[in-house]
Order: C-alpha cells, then sequence, then structure tokens
C-alpha cells in the first residue's frame, strides 16, 4: 500500500496540480450483463459489437468494482485513485465532512432488453450491520454468495431515455386481490381472502409465500392459472407471460400480481427508496445511486439469491410510484435545466437541454459536479475563456478545486452533484 502511495505521489508531482484546474475526462467501463441489449450502449459509446454480446451498463464513478480512469497527457489514473490521493482538491471540503473522502454517488446508463433481479436495497444502517457480519464470517469481497459488497445504502433514481418498463413497490391491497381473483387459481383465491380481511399485515406472509415457491410448485401453480393468465386482457398478466419465457420455473414471474407495473415514457423519473422490492424489465435510462454495489436479491436471476435477506429488509407496505415530470402547460422556474429532488443529499440528477445561443453556467461552488453528455456537442468554458467539447457518451468531472464553468451549444447533458443539504 506504502508502495502505490508513493508511485501514486510520484507521478502526480510530475503531471502537476494545475491539472486540477482542469475538466477530469473519463474512460468508463461497460458491464456485460446478460440481460442487457446487444446495441443500444455500443451506438451511444460509439464502439463494435461483432459478437453482439449483451452490453447492460456503462458504470461513472469510483466505485471500487469498476472505477473510471482518468486520462492526463503523460499518465492515466483510476478516479478511485485520484480522490484518494486529491480528495479535497476533487471533492470539497463540505463533501468530505457529510461522506468522508469518497465519491458519493455512482452514474450509470442501463439499457435492459430482459428483466434485471427481483431486488431490494437496504438502508444505511442494514448495509453497515450485513457488511461488518459478511467481514466477521470470513465471506471474501469477491464471492458469489456475498450479499453486502460495501457499507453503504444504494437509494437511486432512475430516469428514462427510452420507454422504461419496471415494477416498483407493492400495489394497493384491493388491487392484488382484484388480480388474484382474475387468476382464479385455488392458492391465489386463499390468499386473496386472507388479503382482504387481514389488509397489508398478510402482506409479508403472501410475499414469503410467492418467492419461496419451489420449481415443482410454480408449475402446478402456472398450470391451473394457465387459461386466465393466457386469455384475459391484463398488462399484469402479460408481463407474467412475459417474464415465463425470460425465466421459467422462477417464482418470480408472478411479481407483476404484486407489484405496481410503472411505465415511463423519455424524460420522465422515479426514485426507489430503501426497502422497495423492485425490478427493471425493459429499457434504456440514466440511473443515478449511493456509490454502493449492495443488492439483496430473490428472483429472475442465474445470480445468487438471498430471499431471507431480502424479506428482512423489505417494507410491507403498499405504495403508489411517485413519477416525476416536467408539469404540462406550466414555464418551469429554469427552462434550461430540469432537477430531480430526491429525499437523500448522496446525489442530485438534474437535465440540462441547450438550444442554440443558450448558456448555463455550472461548478459554480467549491463542489464535485460530474457531467455526461446525452445528446449534441456541448462546449464547457472555463473562466478563463477556454474551451473543451463534449459529445454524446463524453463524461468528465469538475473538481471542486476548479470553479466558474459556462455550458453552451445544443444538446443535452445529465448533472449529477452531491444533495442539496450541502449547498446551502
Amino acid at each position: 500500500m506504502k508502495m502505490m502511495e508513493e508511485t501514486f505521489q510520484a507521478a502526480w508531482q510530475a503531471i502537476g496540480g494545475e491539472m486540477l484546474q482542469q475538466p477530469l475526462w473519463l474512460i468508463n467501463s461497460l458491464q456485460p450483463y446478460d440481460w442487457g441489449t446487444t446495441d443500444v450502449l455500443p451506438w451511444l459509446l460509439g464502439i463494435e459489437n461483432p459478437q453482439q454480446q449483451p452490453q447492460a451498463e456503462v458504470w461513472v464513478g469510483a466505485h471500487p468494482k469498476a472505477p473510471s480512469q482518468v486520462v492526463f497527457p503523460d499518465a492515466q489514473f483510476s478516479l478511485e485513485q485520484l480522490i484518494d490521493g486529491q480528495p479535497h482538491a476533487i471533492l470539497g471540503a463540505r463533501a468530505i465532512q457529510r461522506f468522508g473522502p469518497k465519491l458519493p454517488f455512482l452514474f450509470k446508463i442501463l439499457s435492459a432488453k430482459k428483466a434485471l433481479s427481483i431486488q431490494v436495497h437496504p438502508d444505511l444502517a442494514q448495509a453497515q450491520a450485513g457488511f461488518a457480519h459478511e467481514n466477521a464470517i470470513g465471506i471474501p469481497l469477491t464471492a458469489a454468495e456475498r450479499n453486502y459488497h460495501d457499507a453503504n445504502h444504494k437509494p437511486e433514481l432512475l430516469y428514462a431515455l427510452t420507454q422504461f418498463v419496471g415494477l416498483v413497490g407493492f400495489r394497493p391491497i384491493a388491487e392484488i386481490v382484484r388480480l388474484l381473483v382474475l387468476v382464479g387459481e385455488h392458492q391465489l383465491l386463499t390468499w386473496a381472502k386472507r388479503l382482504q380481511k387481514e389488509g397489508e399485515t398478510a402482506l409479508a406472509a403472501f410475499y414469503s409465500w410467492l418467492l419461496l415457491l419451489s420449481s415443482k410448485e410454480l408449475e402446478h401453480l402456472l398450470s391451473a392459472a394457465g387459461p386466465s393468465l393466457q386469455f384475459q386482457h391484463e398488462p399484469a398478466f402479460a408481463e407474467v407471460r412475459r417474464l415465463a419465457q425470460e425465466h421459467p420455473g422462477d417464482s418470480g414471474i408472478l411479481s407483476p400480481l404484486v407489484l405496481n407495473l410503472v411505465s415511463l415514457v423519455p424524460g420522465e423519473a422515479m426514485f426507489i427508496p430503501a426497502g422497495t422490492p423492485h425490478a427493471y424489465l425493459r429499457g434504456t435510462g440514466v440511473e443515478v445511486m449511493a456509490s454502493s454495489d449492495n443488492v439483496l436479491r430473490a428472483g429472475l436471476t442465474k445470480k445468487h439469491i438471498a430471499p431471507d435477506e431480502l424479506l428482512s429488509t423489505v417494507i410491507f407496505r403498499s405504495m403508489t410510484p411517485d413519477i416525476m415530470r416536467q408539469p404540462a402547460n406550466k414555464p418551469s422556474v429554469n427552462k434550461i435545466e430540469q432537477r430531480f429532488p430526491v429525499p437523500v443529499d448522496d446525489f442530485e440528477l438534474s437535465i440540462i437541454r441547450l438550444q442554440s445561443g443558450d448558456t448555463f453556467p455550472v461548478g459554480l461552488l467549491p463542489e464535485v459536479e460530474l457531467l455526461f453528455c446525452l445528446k449534441g456537442t456541448i462546449t464547457l468554458t472555463n473562466a478563463q475563456g477556454e474551451p473543451w467539447t463534449l459529445t454524446p457518451a463524453s463524461s468528465v468531472l469538475l473538481p471542486a478545486a476548479s470553479q466558474g464553468w459556462q455550458l453552451s451549444g445544443h444538446g443535452k447533458v445529465a448533472r449529477v452533484r452531491i444533495g442539496p443539504s450541502l449547498m446551502h
């Protein structure tokens, strides 16, 4: 470790600290999970995919699993390494006071052709306890059975770039009962009566039973429910049929009967708090979250599942997903920047849309900012008038040590900052 620090310091001295007065250009990693699309991310990144391998996520940030790389004229560092070496200059004093010397957010472009796993993210206390416990019993960080890869929570925001479909949170009890009755299978009718009688107090027992069905039990249930699921024109039933093709034998395919089916159009967003069961089904979007890889899975995946651990973190309460959108027929306070406030201060996403002739200030405070160009050609100019050009899929980190930037041009940029509670 000492040798690595000395190597970094020697390389950094050769470059010079004045490099932190400029934008940090990032090279980001691509995650080839099997649920990804084959064309969207290669098109966005301008790369070839001759083998037509699924490409699922672009990671932009400093998470140890896949940190972005920062390229200088004579050297290259991982963003994680650079922050470790120059935390105050990159993050800013207030960010370090709140989160420590780590970048608190992680940015992704996610593109799903098939459903992601049913999952829940722990809150901060659960993540810290789970991480410490798995460390204490000696589970390696890279082990497939590991549930907690770090000690952080993972609240997240999904902003749709295309139509995006997902399952988020429990449906109202009356709606669950209605769907179970329409299916008509004997066991589901029994649960419908219990839910109707006991309400949310029976939700934990029902969801536990559902997730823990064996493949044989599921086969019998689907055989009895087949005609109803096949011929009734219910959106939830169509999703069950789709999931049955993608993940045969997985009890998670019944989740559309229990979880809210949400469809976002481009420009809409939704926030996923801790303890909320969810599964992204298809579409491409921007995903911003606290910098964590803690995912508790219970189905629709070949990865390690932890239904008992997941069930211990779930908040068993019906909810209506809050879809964030630009108000129709109402001029925004700022016509250029659309902000998506969230109830955590690890991050805040905004989308900046520029027309020719527009200018917009960024990096005004001594806080780190991330810019990711989604569309068009954008010019980033510093206080001295020096320009840098952003094109689709290019991304830069604006260090806290550099302030007073301006955007111009024609296009769309995703901007991620630390939440506003630190900005005042």
